[in-house]
């Protein structure tokens, strides 16, 4: 036999050697994933190279329920959790506050399993019982297992009051909504509102927008409500009157929260060295009436072409002119009262006993406002809180607290063309009702999700919120799989070992704000999902 045929019996033996050893290893692969993953560019049939990670073709958006349907609980958001009793409600040592000792978390959200389609997480995951959040919503800088955690229950159980040592959503330490219809932190609600959810199958897709990733569709919550109204993204309706006693109750208790600061006797009452030093200055206090009437001749020259000459057939153009005209009647107004404060108070001693006098008095005043706030508050409490309260009865409550308005003076200092910590005085008027924080709208939406309370609600009102409640803050809607819509951080395109279990954005609605009107996103690797260990879970808080 020649070499070149002993060349060709090699390479017939090796070709015949490596199609079985090809064929062994398919044979010895691992099972495939369960449920119909689905893997960029690999066949179904293929070996999937572990790092590689899944390529998730869908993500569940959890649509608010606008009207909410009462009807038997699959998913919702907020109000109390439904488990079973022999699951403990989940507690934790905050790494913040680790001297509080162990306290209890806040409850979320709760989603029905059996919901979710078969493709999320490539399969992976539950698709019976229920998956449960809580949260530690006053950690400036969730990052461990202390701030959060997940379970999955097999039964609803009962709805769980939760331990009597929950503290508030919000303790006001760091940003957040504020809560101030509530007297004190105490009164500040230890949950949200209940508000069920249904869960939306949407293609998991994402688009390169600049330097970013974005994944929610533009306008998302018009396509999430398909031919219903959809208010523009922060776009709040206006504080409206309350129509039940319970929103005259929170207006008073918003007064009571908002009280002017106390004032300090005369004699504790200190006055600023520079301020004496700049009034001593003979003739200083003659040029602070000076420079306003500076300030306002060169707005007027600036205004000119909209205070002057014919009227204009252009709607916006008068609309201009009227508001020109009013804050030049304004200026004038406060020219005026300026140069009478100057003129009764021509020396630094007189303006020094004149700021001693008013601070007594309105120290006085503040006393004689909170006992009408009580005394108001008690008569409303008088009435079932839950019922209508009759428009002239709101009338007259109102006008009540605008009555005894206080006018007082106060100085400020401010560098200006040259000088330092120049001196000015404004006038001030205050009234009980310059200190309200009504908050209707908070208990527009209590009512809402109230199968009871909610033809509490009139009309107009509802017409107004509802488009509201469809909206979604900055785009950013709460979402399970698929990618997620970052702040600070970017979904990256293709296939992924870290999965999203939940994402929950800032939320107008729920009244949750995440620091500053950020997201919460919860993420688990592709091996702790397969086997169920929500222990192995993350989170993290992004805001701006």
């Amino acid at each position: 036999m020649s070499w070149w045929q002993v060349l060709v019996v090699c390479a017939v033996a090796f070709v015949v050697w490596d199609f079985r050893r090809f064929q062994r290893a398919r044979a010895t692969t691992s099972p495939p994933w369960p449920g119909p993953a689905t893997f960029a560019r690999v066949r179904r049939d293929a070996p999937i190279p572990p790092l590689l990670g899944i390529s998730e073709s869908v993500s569940v958006v959890l649509r608010r329920q606008i009207p909410p349907r009462f009807e038997p609980p699959r998913s919702w958001l907020g109000g109390l959790p439904m488990m079973p009793h022999h699951i403990e409600w989940p507690r934790s040592i905050s790494s913040e506050y680790p001297d509080r000792g162990e306290r209890p978390l806040h409850f979320i959200a709760q989603i029905a399993c059996a919901d979710l389609p078969a493709e999320l997480w490539g399969g992976l995951g539950p698709r019976q019982g229920w998956l449960l959040l809580f949260i530690d919503p006053n950690q400036g800088a969730p990052q461990g297992p202390d701030a959060f955690r997940i379970l999955h229950v097999d039964a609803l159980g009962s709805e769980r009051e939760p331990p009597a040592d929950l503290g508030p959503v919000h303790d006001g330490v760091y940003s957040g909504f504020d809560y101030d219809y509530c007297r004190t932190a105490d009164e500040v609600p230890r949950r949200w509102r209940r508000w069920p959810v249904d869960l939306v199958v949407v293609p998991n897709e994402a688009r390169i927008e600049g330097r970013r990733t974005r994944v929610a569709p533009e306008n998302f919550a018009s396509i999430l409500y398909p031919g219903q109204p959809v208010a523009s993204d922060r776009e709040r309706p206006d504080e409206i009157e309350p129509f039940t006693w319970r929103g005259a109750l929170r207006v008073l208790d918003s007064m009571a929260r908002t009280y002017p600061p106390s004032a300090k006797p005369p004699d504790e009452l200190k006055i600023p060295d520079r301020l004496v030093e700049r009034l001593s200055q003979p003739g200083y206090i003659g040029s602070i009436l000076a420079v306003i009437e500076a300030d306002d001749a060169n707005w007027t020259a600036m205004s000119r072409a909209d205070l002057e000459g014919p009227e204009p057939e252009d709607e916006a153009m008068r609309l201009r002119r009227a508001q020109t005209r009013r804050a030049a009647e304004n200026r004038r107004t406060r020219r005026e009262a300026l140069a009478a404060f100057l003129a009764s108070h021509p020396t630094l001693e007189s303006i020094v006993d004149y700021l001693h006098r008013s601070e007594r008095e309105l120290g006085e005043w503040s006393t004689a406002m909170r006992e009408r706030v009580a005394g108001e508050r008690s008569a409303v409490l008088a009435h079932d809180l839950d019922s209508p309260i009759p428009d002239d009865a709101w009338r007259a409550l109102k006008a009540r607290l605008q009555q005894d308005a206080f006018r007082f003076w106060r100085y400020s200092s401010a560098d200006r063309d040259g000088e330092r910590s120049h001196v000015a005085f404004y006038e001030h008027e205050i009234s009980a009702w310059s200190f309200q924080r009504g908050h209707i709208r908070e208990l527009v939406a209590d009512y809402y999700v109230d199968e009871a309370k909610r033809p509490l609600i009139p009309p107009a009102v509802l017409s107004e919120f509802e488009p509201y409640w469809r909206s979604l803050y900055h785009n950013r809607p709460h979402r399970i799989g698929g990618y997620h819509d970052g702040l600070q951080s970017d979904a990256q395109i293709g296939p992924t070992r870290k999965l999203l279990l939940f994402q929950i954005a800032t939320d107008d609605a729920m009244h949750w704000c995440w620091g500053d009107v950020g997201a919460y996103y919860v993420f688990i690797d592709m091996d702790a999902l397969k086997k169920m260990d929500f222990s192995q879970a993350t989170i993290t808080l992004e805001c701006y």
